[in-house]
């Protein structure tokens, strides 16, 4: 199967002529490369990087770090793909990321780390994108109610049989799928303008696994 890393390798090389790309990790380790693998690679230029025009799709998922010396840049593209950047001498441009960014990535990193087993990691991420939408539901509550305070249940305590039904089911990228599916579902009750985009999750899901079987990295 020909791997999306070594094709994404070579659409950045041909986007960055005067740029030097080295990438690293996985990619450069064709025993440990499978289909759950991000793209790692180290970026030297001295011109802005436009993101939209070397990676060839739209930014689903972001986290984005600098100190004096480097920009890192950790992407989920709404294709699927997961590319990591270290970008020396000049930065990109990075758009501005969705309102619920951190839980796109943080579900995109859970369903990887679930698809290949890592369900300790996994389970940590989902359980902060849980904990988001019952603070969600918890604010609905006091809305509906004018209080803050509640002796007794409200009809938003049953939302929380759904998160017990999600981590029952056993553990797998469909556990983040349906983290993410509760967060939007609670995010949009309580901020009417949210329109939930899971398809880069599935499209990351749907990478993975046409790989099942295969050596981990």
């Amino acid at each position: 199967m020909r791997r999306w890393q070594i094709d994404s390798l070579a659409e950045l090389c041909r986007g960055l002529p005067d740029a030097e790309v080295t990438p690293y990790g996985s990619v450069v380790e064709p025993d440990s490369l499978d289909s759950w693998s991000d793209l790692d690679v180290a970026v030297r230029t001295t011109s802005v990087v436009d993101l939209g025009s070397v990676l060839g799709a739209r930014i689903w998922a972001s986290q984005t770090a600098r100190d004096a010396d480097r920009q890192v840049i950790r992407l989920v593209l709404e294709d699927g793909r997961r590319i990591d950047l270290t970008i020396t001498g000049a930065e990109a441009d990075v758009p501005a990321p969705a309102s619920d960014n951190e839980v796109r990535f943080d579900a995109a990193l859970a369903a990887a780390r679930f698809g290949r087993g890592n369900d300790l990691i996994g389970l940590h991420l989902v359980l902060g994108i849980l904990r988001e939408s019952l603070v969600h539901r918890m604010v609905a509550a006091d809305r509906r109610e004018g209080r803050t305070h509640h002796r007794h249940a409200t009809a938003q305590d049953a939302h929380a049989a759904d998160v017990a039904a999600l981590l029952r089911a056993p553990l797998g990228p469909a556990t983040s799928r349906g983290a993410y599916e509760l967060y939007s579902a609670s995010r949009a009750e309580v901020d009417p303008e949210f329109v939930a985009a899971p398809e880069g999750l599935d499209a990351v899901i749907t990478r993975g696994t046409e790989g099942v079987g295969e050596g981990m990295a």
